[in-house]
């Protein structure tokens, strides 16, 4: 505990603390003014960026109240006493048995080692979770039969998207996902290419390479990241959940434009959820977000067209 006690009356310890401390009414402002833009927008790409911009405001708010607030060393003189914590000078000023009276201004310093454990737990929490995505990759796992692989390839000129993609069959999960940036993959669970009709799967893979033109593998990843650091937010998690459905939307929007049945792509998801499973966060799905409110934005669409 006495470690603990000198690292929180280190310089850096309390511009931490205090960093922490803003970081809270940063965030909630954040948080409001990305709730008006949700109230006024009804695009799901225009939302997205708002929430992704909201998200990196906060880090960033976050970054610049810490530069601001370090210790700024001047000279040996301020470095060695930076070194001293206040309290080793206080005990030896103070008269034998007296303390030194607690003030609120004592208590944000005492943030700073729990958020640095807080964000090692997130951290290690993460890399676990990609570290098991890219196992899924691995494992029990078998290349699609023909002719899938050449039906993606023409999702693929669909779409507009020259990255190669490949396409396996596993038995490790119930849904498609992706994994990967650099070398994407799209997993689907055995049994579903035949078990579906060719349409449906077409739309569900389109859905999968929407993610990879995207480019959301690699958002994802960032978003985690940020998740890790300001962890102790609760905006920073409503924002994040925002991220995550307005990302799905976006796929269904892109599926939709390049197959023009809004209403056929919401018979697709809803034969899918017969087969959903709780995805892991390190991977994107097409079960990703609220199904049901997807499923019922594919309906309307295609009322609205009929209409």
């Amino acid at each position: 505990m006495t470690t603990i006690a000198h690292l929180v009356e280190t310089p850096l310890a309390k511009a931490l603390g205090w960093t922490l401390f803003h970081s809270l009414w940063e965030g909630a402002l954040a948080a409001l003014v990305l709730l008006a833009a949700l109230l006024v927008m009804r695009s799901p790409r225009g939302r997205y960026a708002c929430a992704c911009a909201a998200m990196l405001g906060v880090l960033a708010a976050f970054a610049i109240t810490f530069c601001v607030l370090a210790p700024q060393e001047k000279g040996s003189g301020a470095a060695v006493a930076h070194t001293v914590p206040r309290a080793a000078l206080d005990d030896s000023q103070a008269s034998p048995g007296m303390r030194a009276p607690f003030r609120m201004a004592d208590l944000p310093p005492w943030l700073a080692p729990f958020w640095m454990l807080g964000v090692l737990l997130f951290q290690l929490r993460s890399a676990a979770g990609w570290t098991a995505a890219e196992r899924l990759r691995r494992r029990g796992v078998c290349g699609a039969p023909d002719p899938w692989p050449q039906r993606l390839d023409r999702l693929r000129a669909r779409l507009r998207l020259s990255k190669p993609v490949a396409l396996l069959e596993t038995c490790l999960a119930d849904v498609p996902v992706v994994i990967g940036y650099v070398r994407p993959v799209i997993l689907v669970p055995v049994g579903l290419l035949a078990g579906m009709s060719v349409s449906q799967v077409e739309a569900i893979l389109m859905h999968e390479l929407a993610h990879i033109g995207r480019r959301d593998y690699l958002a994802n990843l960032l978003q985690t990241v940020v998740e890790s650091f300001l962890f102790y937010h609760p905006a920073i998690w409503w924002m994040s959940g925002v991220i995550r459905a307005e990302r799905e939307k976006c796929c269904d929007d892109l599926v939709v434009a390049a197959s023009g049945d809004a209403h056929h792509y919401a018979a697709a998801l809803a034969a899918l959820e017969q087969t959903r499973w709780a995805a892991n966060e390190a991977v994107l799905a097409a079960t990703g977000g609220n199904l049901m409110k997807r499923i019922g934005r594919g309906y309307f669409t295609a009322t609205d067209k009929r209409l």
